[in-house]
């Protein structure tokens, strides 16, 4: 399915279990109507899956730095969101700060090179090409030239291959520590409840005079985070 969007479109691709949204959109050039002509042959079928390879790297890059700026937006809060429980879990939270940190850095520097080292440099020379073109058969070969150099230098060819799984690795990676963050903080949240429940308990039964308040509170379970392994 396509969504058109004046020359581009988001693509739906097949699902498979588990996927979200990030696994199975991507963008899609849509040369329609009138004046479509001419881009048709400049943007013709091969570079438009091109265009898809780049766009689902772009795209993998995109998901990792977004899911890690919202698991820092949410953990620095927790004094807010989870504050029956915020003294048992500052090594944890601190241990989530380093990794998320690490990743952080990782993928701003990833996305300086895209940017910069990728897209700005190969954009300037096909814009150039393009001004300076006599008829459209340069301009075509521009285009070429400027898909070649995005895909080498974004390591999408053969002899880069290696280099580009490790990329992904350290993607994959990314993703299991933003699904173990999302799984703990569900144990926290619930945690933080009962906790609150606890001690509204303790202070309904201090005021009708029942039960001794020092005794609840000490019988409260330490939170144990040791099964969400963050590495």
């Amino acid at each position: 399915a396509v969504v058109s969007t004046q020359s581009t479109g988001v693509v739906k691709m097949a699902e498979s279990g588990g996927d979200t949204g990030w696994d199975v959109f991507t963008i899609d050039y849509v040369l329609t109507g009138a004046g479509a002509g001419p881009l048709t042959v400049i943007v013709n079928q091969d570079s438009r899956e091109t265009y898809l390879l780049i766009f689902r790297t772009l795209w993998k890059t995109k998901r990792i730095e977004h899911g890690l700026r919202k698991i820092w937006g949410k953990t620095v809060t927790w004094d807010r969101t989870l504050p029956h429980i915020i003294g048992e879990i500052g090594d944890f939270r601190h241990k989530v700060n380093i990794i998320c940190s690490e990743m952080q850095h990782f993928i701003s520097q990833v996305q300086y090179y895209i940017n910069f080292e990728v897209l700005e440099c190969s954009w300037k020379e096909l814009e150039n090409s393009v001004n300076s073109a006599e008829n459209l058969d340069i301009i075509i070969e521009a285009h070429k030239r400027f898909l070649s150099i995005v895909t080498e230098r974004l390591m999408l060819i053969k002899e880069k291959e290696e280099v580009l799984q490790k990329l992904y690795a350290n993607y994959t990676n990314a993703v299991k520590f933003m699904e173990a963050y999302d799984n703990a903080y569900l144990v926290l949240k619930k945690a933080n409840l009962q906790r609150e429940e606890r001690e509204r308990n303790v202070v309904r039964k201090t005021k009708s005079g029942v039960g001794a308040p020092h005794q609840t509170t000490r019988s409260h379970k330490k939170l144990k985070m040791k099964n969400f392994d963050l590495r």
